[in-house]
Order: structure tokens, then sequence, then C-alpha cells
């Protein structure tokens, strides 16, 4: 790699480590929507469910089974799992367990995604899992990193995040927007846990302080 490429690819990492510490106002507009969207339930996934136990573990709401091509998506007005749209053939299906952390908001305006680690879970489950690393990237809407877990059992991690389980992450949310016009999805590289357990609090912080 050139030297002055290798030099920006650091910065660009560098700047991506730590979370902004302001929402954009499209994404806090979002939220007062989606608290509203909420309020008639006595008990909500999203709002109701703790981000961070009190072991440090992370929980994690499951929208998309390991291996589903079905993109299925949190309806927070529903309270419950939509299908929004099937990947093609050509992308396949989810490399890793996909969700989101309760009690967050993210930069785009919807809950902080959640990436878990190993075998398919159950659509609709709420996972521990203990913070592994994060997951930069970039789409249309802006910063759309996210955070990756490993499930815990006995209180001991399970997976650790490979450089297998990296590339094949990263290969597949490079492209899984291509088919999409108007759309896109960037990665710009990998966190460490600390970097990763830093952008839930950032993203819980934003959820407490608006809702």
């Amino acid at each position: 790699m050139p030297v002055l490429l290798a030099i920006g690819v650091a910065l660009l990492l560098s700047q991506a480590s730590a979370p902004p510490a302001a929402l954009p106002a499209g994404a806090a507009a979002r939220l007062a929507r989606s608290l509203e969207e909420a309020r008639p339930y006595r008990q909500h996934v999203w709002r109701d469910t703790r981000p961070i136990n009190a072991d440090g573990t992370v929980t994690a709401y499951i929208e998309i089974p390991r291996g589903d091509r079905q993109k299925w998506e949190f309806s927070i007005a529903r309270n419950r799992r939509l299908i929004d749209r099937v990947l093609p053939p050509a992308v396949g299906g989810y490399p890793v367990n996909y969700g989101f952390v309760p009690q967050t908001i993210s930069y785009d305006g919807d809950p902080f995604d959640a990436l878990v680690l190993g075998r398919a879970l159950r659509g609709g489950a709420l996972v521990r899992g203990t913070v592994v690393g994060i997951l930069h990237m970039e789409d249309e809407k802006g910063l759309d990193s996210k955070v990756v877990l490993s499930p815990v059992i006995m209180g001991k991690t399970v997976y650790a995040l490979t450089q297998a389980d990296r590339a094949r992450i990263a290969a597949f949310f490079g492209k899984y927007k291509a088919h999409e016009p108007g759309k896109f999805s960037k990665v710009r590289g990998w966190g460490t846990p600390e970097e990763g357990l830093a952008f839930v609090r950032q993203t819980h912080e934003f959820f407490r302080t608006g809702s």
C-alpha cells in the first residue's frame, strides 16, 4: 500500500474510533417519531429492554438469523419484525446474526445495529453478548457502524472475532446494497471492543436524553 494511502486509511480509522457526540437533526426527529409510535404499548421491545446489563454484556434483538436472505426489520410501530425485502441469490444470506441494541438511536435515526457471532439464532430473540469489536461503515444515510457481539455461556465469551469472520462479514456488507438504485454501503474498517462499547453507550445516551 502506498505510504500516503496508508496514512489516509489510518487517519480515517482513527477518526471513526470515537463515536460522534452529536446526533444529526434528522435522527433526533426520527427518535421523537419512534417514541410516539411506541407509546401505545405497555411493554415495548426497543423502548423498554435494557441495553447494557449488570455483568457488562450488551443485549441484542435478533432481526435476521444467520443465513437468511429475507431482510427482516423491526417495526417500532408494530413492536415486531416485518419482512422488508428479499436479497437476491447473488448477494446470498446474511453471514452473521443481525439485529439492534434496544434503547439506542444511531446516527441514521434507527436503533444501533448489532451483529451476533455463532450459529443462526431465532428471529425475535433477545440475546446477551460480550462486545468483541465494531464494524465501521457508512451508507447513503451516513455513518452506519455495527457493534459485534459474542454470546456468552456460563459467563464466558464463546466466540472470538477472527480474521476469517472479518473478511466474510466485510465482503457481504460491502456489496449487499449494490443491487438497490441510489443506495450504497462502504466498509471503513474494524475497531476494538472498547470502541464498540463506546458506541453502544453513546447511542444509548442519545436515546436516554431524547426520551
